[in-house]
């Protein structure tokens, strides 16, 4: 028997051991969210039938946890130089990559492991890159979209380039300028937007080409806006006060509904991780609106989300946040479920076209001062401290079926268990953390675990 000062009356060592965790994990849990680490959660082997059991129940995702992330400390912002003109658009890879376009026809690719530009391209339109999109079956290759002026009039303004910069193949079927370019979860189709026309393009066969394989034809005014759902099955296109939701399947696309509620241009979309909810930004009326794609009625309707036309938005993709672009010199993060302001970015800039990292944790943003920036976002949808430390009880209550590493030298035994659990939480995010609550959650539990669970009645 010990005396323990968590507790405050003696108890056995196994429940010091646990009270001793569970006051590191109330001293340290500030300090998680201030470090970029990228170690592994652990199951040990099974050793019996119950663990075995146990242990089945554990999700691959994790067997481990492997999270690429940008290292971006709280309110700073990693920024990327190259263009000689105002961005207009950017897409991110999850090795680090970041694509983008602007006046001028240039389009460079930055590591931001290194701060550098690894591609440029100049003059790949002669007017201006509206739209950029990663190929995921051809390596670093993109999809590049804009408008080339008198020189590249007449629907050459949809281009096809490889890790290298080489031109591939041109699109031609747009007439004029095209103004956005979205590529299928699958990579096997992309969705192209211009005058009246939203073309449908099947990836390359046996000729080595792209097709084209529907015309859309929906819209009466230039589309400004093309987005395909997480799952693949749904498009959305906006245009002049309308939006278009098809149902999508290999190619074919079928009007499913036409959605009406905006007073301005529809410039951005975007769907939610889990398909359920499409969010609009409708450009000069100033508003963000949340629809069900599936019935097409309006869930939410944000009036007045900026003070000026609203030029982009993007769900998160652990679809905890959403992040806005306005032309007031102005971020802003939104809850994804409450759809409550959250935080605010004043800058001395506008943010023509945002986008954010796979690992939800960082916006990148394209910038009329001639910029790209990272900006993190991680503290505005990390889960609170109330779900960490029930996670944490869950994981101490069922403390034979987790394994840890050996602790450093200078470490006992308790905070180097802490710290990798942190480790864990910090860089799996909302997602990992949700996970391992499901896993570890009260149902799965032969009692409710809380703070009192050690608590033994007085002699």
């Amino acid at each position: 028997m010990v005396r323990c000062g968590a507790l405050g009356r003696r108890v056995t060592c196994r429940e010091h051991e646990r009270a001793e965790f569970v006051s590191i994990c109330l001293r340290i849990h500030k300090d998680l969210y201030k470090h970029t680490f990228s170690l592994t959660l652990l199951l040990p082997p099974a050793t019996s039938q119950k663990k075995q059991n146990t242990t089945a129940l554990v999700p691959p995702s994790l067997r481990p946890i492997s999270i690429m992330s940008v290292k971006v400390k709280m309110d700073e912002q990693l920024l990327l130089h190259g263009h000689n003109g105002p961005v207009d658009c950017v897409a991110s890879r999850s090795n680090g990559h970041v694509a983008s376009g602007g006046e001028g026809g240039s389009i460079i690719i930055h590591s931001t492991s290194s701060n550098k530009e690894e591609y440029r391209a100049d003059n790949v339109f002669s007017g201006e890159v509206l739209g950029l999109c990663f190929l995921p079956q051809f390596g670093s290759g993109l999809v590049a979209c804009g408008y080339g002026g008198d020189v590249d009039g007449g629907g050459v303004n949809l281009k096809i380039l490889n890790n290298s910069f080489k031109l591939i193949q041109t699109l031609v079927g747009h007439d004029g300028t095209v103004y956005c370019v979205t590529v299928s979860p699958s990579g096997s189709h992309m969705a192209s937007g211009g005058y009246r026309k939203v073309m449908i393009w099947s990836e390359p066969g046996e000729g080595g080409e792209w097709a084209r394989v529907q015309v859309l034809e929906d819209h009466t005014s230039d589309i400004y806006a093309v987005c395909f759902s997480p799952d693949g099955k749904q498009l959305a296109t906006g245009s002049y006060e309308l939006i278009k939701v098809y149902s999508f399947n290999e190619g074919n696309a079928i009007l499913a509904h036409t959605l009406e509620g905006h007073t301005g241009s529809v410039y951005s979309l975007s769907f939610s991780p889990d398909c359920k909810t499409l969010c609009s930004s409708g450009g000069y009326d100033k508003s963000i609106k949340f629809w069900n794609p599936a019935d097409g009625s309006l869930v939410k309707s944000i009036d007045e989300a900026h003070t000026l036309l609203v030029n982009s938005v993007s769900y998160s993709p652990n679809g905890r946040i959403l992040v806005s672009a306005g032309y007031d010199y102005t971020m802003k993060i939104w809850d994804a479920e409450t759809f409550e302001l959250k935080h605010t970015f004043e800058q001395e800039f506008n943010t023509n076209q945002l986008t954010i990292t796979a690992d939800s944790n960082c916006i990148v943003s394209a910038n009329e001062d001639k910029t790209v920036r990272i900006t993190s976002c991680r503290e505005y949808h990390l889960t609170s401290l109330d779900p960490i430390l029930n996670l944490i009880l869950h994981i101490v209550y069922k403390w034979e079926f987790v394994l840890f590493l050996e602790p450093h030298e200078e470490t006992s035994t308790l905070e180097e268990v802490m710290r990798r659990l942190g480790e864990c939480v910090y860089n799996g995010g909302y997602d990992v953390t949700s996970v391992i609550l499901s896993f570890l959650s009260p149902a799965h539990l032969p009692v409710q675990i809380t703070p009192t669970r050690w608590k033994s009645k007085r002699a």
